[in-house]
């Protein structure tokens, strides 16, 4: 287990007691998953939802955590989890509409985890009337937590440091942007590959590193410039859609529209490189975009 993992970093005190309680509960996860990632892969019972999509013990292990430790502080709010907690979630009724939402990626990244890969993320985002309130984006590897609350900005804190705001790059030349995207599953696949060249072309380069949460959170922290991708799960963007806006970038869907729904097709930006960008993927978009994913908050 990492050493900056050894207690859970100080949260500035212009956040809510609900942000730090979230905090508190990505640490325990994090330390959970942190055990596990050294063991061989057969020890970690990785399992298949789909041809590219893993399931392995530390999700489930992590994912139960993430719910009691929820449940015992939160007990009126709905949970949604990537593993099976209220996975398939129904769009609330009009009496239900303001009950706040956790959406919980246990591991996101959890191909990379498989295979000892350190690159990976616990994600809690907290969403009320379909709008993100809170989110921790932490990744175990680093010891790094990224935290933002709406109106109150985005935070990157780690045990061993004193918590710096968050502010998006300010690069506004494609040509100078670092950019990053993720590859959906089938079908849709193909069509953003066939994307990812023309993009290159126009920008310093395109990473493909296997975590939403953290390319999220890297646009928030000014670390890449512009991340895409098609097809996405609400727990996969949730707290990552809040970081970048409460540090001064942009999302919108991969046609420049506000997000309707958390999840689906996600740009986010630091702003100066949005248009430039979705200018290049537009002349690709036709018949690419993954199936919905988005669900009702």
């Amino acid at each position: 287990m990492t050493t900056h993992l050894t207690s859970p970093p100080l949260v500035p005190q212009t956040l809510s007691d609900t942000v730090r309680a979230a905090v508190t509960v990505a640490h325990e996860a994090s330390v959970l998953v942190m055990e596990i990632f050294p063991a061989p892969i057969a020890s970690k019972e990785v399992q298949f939802k789909g041809p590219a999509d893993l399931v392995t013990r530390a999700d489930r292990e992590a994912e139960a955590l993430i719910v009691r430790r929820l449940r015992q502080a939160f007990p009126d709010h709905a949970l949604v989890g990537e593993e099976g907690t209220g996975r398939v979630a129904p769009a609330p009724a009009a009496d239900d509409a303001s009950r706040p939402r956790w959406l919980i990626d246990p591991v996101d990244g959890t191909t990379n985890f498989a295979h000892g890969v350190p690159w990976f993320a616990v994600s809690l985002g907290l969403a009320v009337g379909g709008q993100v309130h809170a989110g921790v984006v932490a990744i175990p590897p680093l010891g790094e937590f990224f935290v933002a609350e709406r109106g109150r900005g985005a935070f990157l804190l780690m045990a061993d440091r004193p918590p710096v705001r968050l502010a998006v790059s300010a690069i506004a030349v494609l040509a100078d942007a670092l950019v990053a995207t993720g590859l959906p599953g089938e079908p849709g696949r193909d069509q953003v590959i066939g994307a990812i060249p023309a993009v290159m072309r126009r920008t310093q380069e395109v990473r493909i590193m296997g975590a939403a949460a953290i390319h999220l959170a890297y646009v928030a922290a000014g670390r890449l410039d512009a991340f895409w991708e098609p097809g996405l799960h609400p727990w996969d963007v949730a707290a990552g859609v809040l970081l970048v806006e409460e540090a001064g970038g942009r999302v919108t869907d991969l046609q420049g529209r506000g997000l309707r729904d958390l999840g689906g097709d996600v740009l986010a930006s630091n702003g100066r490189v949005h248009d430039a960008l979705l200018a290049v993927l537009g002349s690709r978009r036709r018949g690419w975009s993954a199936p919905a994913r988005s669900c009702a908050v």
